[in-house]
């Protein structure tokens, strides 16, 4: 039977209080406010939780310690909580990990999970990842389109975009501000915020060269050093490779030319291309999606919705001869209950065909 033998809540961290934890060795969470601590004893095991807060009284870490009293020993579990950046009452969580150490201090096993709010749902989407693996209740589709060209097309959700994206790391990784400097080849390579921008993939035997170009960005205003950069990664990726053309708009006049010029560039190397352009119709029916901007606004100061779930681009992942894609479209439509890829991708691009 558990019995409760000490129990003080909101104590504020200061004086007496952090000389305590101090004593105790329990590390106090950088801008923490108060801490509640429970004591209980069951049997030959006494346990101690200290559970500290924030100024918005925000749960921020939390501390179990189970001593047994005839050995000494002790085991520790922590967990960590964060939040999306905002204001108030409202501020959705974000991660928690969860660490279990033994009596010999070494951490055991962990947990981390991590929550996706979409503006436009009440479910909340999560992953978990352990020692025992991954689980996640993000809605899929097991359904997928294959171009002539070999190249499969899978919808997948932002969710599950963001999860791939941050287990692969920043190496994998084509990022701002979009150049040719940027590209980067691989076995796995990711991108996203695909509007205006056109994406070159080269494929072949060393995986996948990424290009995201910005139509935008003075360095990509001549396209020829571009072209030669384009060639010699054709060159590398060995006889049976192939490449796609994806993103672009018909309302930003260089992202239009830039799309078609490189198009046209790659069709000079006869090597099989697949092109998906996005288009301005796409464009405007995801705007169609977003709240109304006063609501829109709401919802990012008080951290009601994950910030990313705003982005109306394409986001991709592309492993071997498949591109995971993922944008508000399939969001909306997965939500839903659509299943259907050619559906969600025939809603998602303008032009969804080979050259």
């Amino acid at each position: 039977m558990t019995k409760l033998l000490s129990l003080k809540k909101g104590l504020s961290l200061a004086g007496e209080t952090i000389a305590d934890l101090k004593q105790a060795k329990i590390n106090i969470p950088k801008n923490a406010q108060s801490v509640d601590v429970v004591q209980t004893a069951n049997g030959t095991k006494y346990t101690s939780i200290y559970t500290f807060r924030n100024c918005d009284n925000y749960l921020m870490k939390r501390l179990k310690i189970d001593k047994d009293i005839q050995s000494g020993e002790e085991k520790l579990q922590a967990r960590f909580y964060e939040y999306i950046d905002g204001v108030g009452e409202n501020r959705k969580l974000s991660k928690v990990t969860k660490l279990n150490f033994g009596s010999d201090n070494k951490c055991k096993d962990a947990e981390f999970w991590d929550f996706y709010h979409p503006y436009y749902s009440d479910t909340v989407l999560f992953s978990r990842r352990s020692n025992s693996g991954v689980a996640n209740n993000f809605p899929k589709t097991s359904d997928y389109i294959e171009d002539i060209n070999g190249i499969k097309l899978r919808p997948i959700s932002t969710a599950e975009y963001l999860e791939t994206k941050q287990r692969m790391g920043r190496k994998h990784f084509v990022s701002a501000p979009w150049t040719i400097d940027e590209s980067i080849t691989s076995d796995v390579a990711v991108t996203d915020r695909i509007k205006e921008c056109t994406v070159i993939g080269i494929i072949g035997e060393k995986g996948i060269s990424l290009n995201h170009l910005n139509p935008n960005n003075k360095k990509n205003y001549d396209l020829a050093p571009i072209i030669e950069t384009l060639k010699e990664q054709i060159s590398k990726q060995g006889k049976d490779v192939k490449a796609f053309l994806l993103g672009s708009v018909e309302a930003d006049e260089r992202s239009n030319k830039q799309f078609w010029e490189l198009k046209n560039a790659l069709e000079q190397a006869r090597i099989p291309i697949s092109t998906y352009k996005t288009g301005d119709m796409v464009i405007k029916n995801i705007r169609a999606f977003l709240p109304p901007i006063m609501e829109f606004g709401k919802m990012v100061r008080n951290g009601r919705a994950t910030p990313f779930s705003f982005v109306s681009g394409q986001h991709i992942i592309c492993d071997g001869n498949e591109i995971k894609i993922a944008n508000m479209v399939i969001d909306k439509e997965l939500a839903s209950g659509n299943r259907n890829a050619f559906d969600m991708l025939r809603k998602s691009f303008s032009i969804l065909n080979n050259s």
